[in-house]
């Protein structure tokens, strides 16, 4: 069984000195959405898809799958 990860988007914001506060705002998302993310729960692509437009980057600078049967190793 596998889910998705955020920590590279969290990363990502450290590395370009942006707070929280600042992507709510420019990706226009709600800080229920945000909690999401930072607890690990399902978003929808549209909301990734916005996100990679304010950092401009790929899905995959931000997001990672990872298998919650090998105790969170990198898969799939």
């Amino acid at each position: 069984m596998s889910r998705l990860s955020y920590k590279k988007l969290f990363k990502k914001l450290i590395d370009i000195d942006m707070k929280n506060c600042e992507l709510i705002e420019k990706a226009k998302l709600s800080k229920s959405t945000f909690y999401k993310i930072k607890n690990g729960d399902n978003v929808t692509t549209d909301v990734l898809l916005r996100i990679c437009d304010v950092l401009e980057c790929d899905i995959s600078e931000i997001v990672e799958c990872i298998s919650i049967d090998d105790g969170g190793k990198r898969g799939v």
